[in-house]
């Protein structure tokens, strides 16, 4: 079994914002995967985070499942818009502070 972890950044004053654009991916991926994702924010130690979780079986499931989900086409209209918000300087999230960890369960 292995659990995926992705924490991102969020902009000051977009944690709001940044949950609800994290639940819109959530739901495409558990859409097109059927998979469930789980969205934390930090409550102790460095405050303006975001995590997305998830168990899957293999790593080669979790491949899978990623492969599914972006080549949906609700992932793609997304992505394009977030791309946007990336441009305009509007985005909720922090660019470039993607940090993924994946972990075997033992």
């Amino acid at each position: 079994m292995i659990h995926f972890r992705r924490t991102i950044q969020i902009a000051p004053g977009r944690q709001a914002d940044a949950v609800a654009r994290a639940h819109e991916w959530v739901s495409i991926y558990t859409q097109a995967t059927g998979i469930d994702i789980r969205v934390s924010v930090v409550t102790t130690g460095t405050l303006g985070r975001i995590c997305l979780s998830a168990d899957f079986e293999s790593m080669s499931a979790a491949d899978l499942a990623d492969a599914k989900a972006n080549a949906h086409p609700d992932w793609k209209a997304l992505g394009g818009k977030q791309e946007q918000e990336v441009r305009a300087g509007t985005c909720a999230q922090m660019t470039e502070t993607f940090h993924d960890e994946i972990w075997r369960y033992s």
